[in-house]
């Protein structure tokens, strides 16, 4: 089996802007040594149809013998901590057998979040400020569910994980089984932003792109019945996102080059 990938390019202040393209792309996941970005693709159709939209950089495509890169990462990760009450291992033999924290196992697979971004970081951070008990959550986005996952931990009665990449759902069923959740507590969806027509949501969570955020807001902020968290996004281009959104802004925290906001129908907590 062989990788098929691109080389771009960059100086280092572009690493974002051309990240947030390549997940538009049909690429399973990048490095970036500073100066030139790998993101690698399943076949060589997707690489090039992949160079194609991207023919305004400076991009070499190749293909080598693959590696089980998974594998010898999976081998080197520790236990990592988030916020004040959540500890994540890709195995649940990491998990510190003393801890009073909310333990997650959440293996690494593609592309889907584990914790270790600042962006899914900064998510849970604020969902640890709200009141959840009893609340019903939906995920939009969720890829590998950590959030959905979450939001159970802190209470939530019911939290929906909803994804509109079909290699998300493994992941997600996955997931939920290896964190001993039952299927009604966190029911999983797969498919497009207009099958999200009915239903209200004490919770929701966007950790994505802007470029995908915005487009879907119209759809999504008619279903918040109390909060809605923003994540994914550079600093600096957290005005238009604020801006774009029809709720008040109730809070918003900043880690590295990234900013998260808290959205609510009103400023009151969220009921019990």
């Amino acid at each position: 089996m062989n990788d098929f990938f691109l080389e771009i390019s960059c100086d280092e202040d572009r690493e974002d802007e051309i990240a947030a393209r390549l997940f538009l792309t049909k690429s399973r996941g990048n490095t970036t040594d500073g100066t030139l970005i790998t993101a690698y693709f399943d076949s060589a159709a997707d690489r090039d149809e992949a160079a194609a939209m991207l023919a305004d950089l400076d991009v070499t495509p190749g293909e080598r013998e693959a590696v089980d890169w998974l594998q010898r990462y999976q081998q080197l990760l520790q236990p990592i901590v988030i916020g004040r009450s959540f500890v994540v291992a890709p195995e649940a033999r990491l998990i510190p057998p003393e801890t009073h924290r909310h333990a997650l196992v959440i293996p690494q697979e593609q592309a889907f979040g584990t914790g270790s971004h600042e962006t899914t970081s900064l998510c849970i951070e604020l969902l640890e400020t709200l009141d959840l008990a009893g609340a019903r959550g939906l995920d939009v986005g969720a890829g590998s569910g950590i959030l959905a996952l979450a939001m159970l931990r802190l209470g939530a009665s019911k939290a929906v994980a909803f994804d509109n990449d079909v290699d998300a759902y493994a992941a997600l069923r996955e997931n939920r089984a290896r964190n001993g959740v039952e299927p009604p507590r966190m029911p999983l969806f797969i498919g497009s932003i207009e099958a999200l027509c009915a239903g209200r949501f004490e919770v929701i969570t966007m950790n994505i792109i802007p470029e995908v955020i915005l487009p879907l807001l119209e759809y999504v902020v008619p279903r918040v019945a109390g909060t809605l968290i923003l994540s994914g996004i550079l600093i600096e281009r957290s005005a238009e996102v604020i801006a774009a959104c029809p709720l008040p802004l109730r809070a918003q925290r900043e880690k590295g080059e990234w900013w998260a906001g808290v959205f609510s129908v009103h400023s009151a907590p969220l009921p019990p």
